[in-house]
């Protein structure tokens, strides 16, 4: 079988948190063999292609945790409700395609409508398309009129009906459950209404049955966590990925529970601050700020962000200084937004999170928390090959991933 030879001058290491210098990496049918380093060379071989990067470095190509690949052309709910499914799945080839092209090579999925990212992954795996690795979750799980009530033939009250949706959701294919433990901004788009952000949705008891049944069949369950009490119920009832953790409070402010960080703790979940949502729109305002004088709606609408990524930045390292572990994601939707980890990897690190531990947050802690670190994540042999190389060295400036120098999925060269 025909094997590739990879060196450049250093390798991030997300296992030992170290930079290795020299690294050669003998890849063979998609997957590491070899991982020398030091300016080892690996045995000759006449078959081997040479891929030398020079003064590059090598790390492991980027998971998103949290993403929304086909959720339609807008951020806008009143326009992704009232779009096709056809035209969610040509989204989600655009935004499949585009993000691999952004070094991220492995995409988890978050929640769609009705089968559309089923169909995606299907025509992938079939060689329609090229691109990212998609992990999904199909259908998001959600009360009756709840957060993503519009994906269709996905809510539930009561803890029997949540068992039954996740059999449901598992026998369509999904390789992980989503649900809402708490409303959003797409709860009161449509005539059932439903919670806000700020309201809890399913009790800690539907939550909990969620977890068992998707244990069961060896999935792992994330969680959308936006009003406190939601955060505490997702952690009490063992969900492996909460994410968001707004802690926002029925009046609308953004607090902290030091009582459900203790739980994550204790309990090893993991958190996924998915802190780009609204990063666009911020920074947007910003240079208009600084331009000129802003409309009072503009200017209060700056006055929003500006607290929720303050809250959010102070809780982030809260939580890293509790011990809880983070994994990173875009919670990305509509066209054209799904290379936008790199965003919240940058926005990461400006709340005070190493560049290390950030890199790790999207390639082996990623790969934990989804229960696939055997073969994902990581540059060691047995492991998929999924390899970015890029100028620079992004242990010290996260800004090198937007600095790619060679993007390999399953030992394929891609750029």
């Amino acid at each position: 079988m025909f094997k590739k030879t990879l060196k450049a001058r250093y390798m991030v290491d997300s296992l030992s948190d170290r930079v290795i210098e020299y690294p050669c990496l003998v890849i063979e049918g998609g997957v590491i063999k070899e991982v020398l380093h030091g300016g080892e060379e690996s045995s000759p071989c006449a078959e081997s292609e040479l891929i030398d990067l020079g003064d590059c470095t090598i790390l492991p190509g980027l998971i998103d945790s949290h993403i929304h690949v086909t959720l339609g052309t807008s951020e806008n709910y009143y326009e992704v409700i009232r779009e096709s499914d056809g035209i969610h799945i040509a989204s989600g080839v655009v935004n499949f395609m585009a993000a691999l092209k952004a070094g991220v090579t492995t995409l988890v999925d978050a929640g769609s409508r009705n089968l559309v990212t089923h169909d995606l992954k299907d025509a992938s795996s079939k060689g329609i398309i090229k691109a990212s690795r998609l992990i999904i979750a199909g259908r998001p799980l959600t009360i009756t009129g709840g957060h993503f009530w519009f994906c269709n033939d996905n809510e539930a009250d009561g803890s029997e009906q949540v068992r039954k949706r996740v059999r449901q959701f598992v026998k369509e294919g999904a390789d992980l459950l989503k649900i809402m433990a708490s409303g959003g901004g797409s709860a009161s788009k449509g005539s059932m209404g439903g919670p806000t952000a700020s309201m809890p949705a399913f009790s800690v008891e539907e939550l909990r049955a969620s977890v068992e049944e998707a244990h069961k069949f060896k999935r792992v369950v994330t969680a959308h966590c936006e009003a406190v009490e939601s955060v505490y119920n997702a952690a009490t009832a063992g969900v492996d990925v909460l994410a968001h953790c707004g802690f926002i409070t029925p009046d609308g402010e953004r607090e902290y529970d030091e009582g459900a960080v203790k739980i994550m703790v204790d309990k090893r979940l993991y958190y996924n601050p998915t802190l780009q949502t609204g990063s666009a729109r911020y920074d947007e305002l910003l240079r208009r700020e600084a331009s000129g004088s802003l409309p009072l709606k503009d200017k209060e609408a700056l006055d929003a962000l500006r607290y929720k990524f303050q809250r959010k930045y102070q809780n982030l390292m809260r939580m890293v200084h509790s011990g809880v572990e983070v994994v990173a994601g875009s919670d990305s939707t509509g066209l054209g937004n799904s290379t936008r980890l790199i965003k919240a990897l940058e926005m990461m690190c400006e709340a005070g999170v190493s560049p290390m531990e950030v890199i790790k947050s999207a390639t082996s802690t990623a790969a934990k928390a989804l229960r696939a670190e055997r073969w994902l994540g990581s540059i060691q042999p047995g492991v998929e090959a999924d390899i970015i190389g890029v100028s620079g060295n992004p242990s010290i400036d996260i800004g090198c991933l937007r600095k790619l120098r060679l993007i390999m999925k399953s030992g394929e060269i891609v750029q």
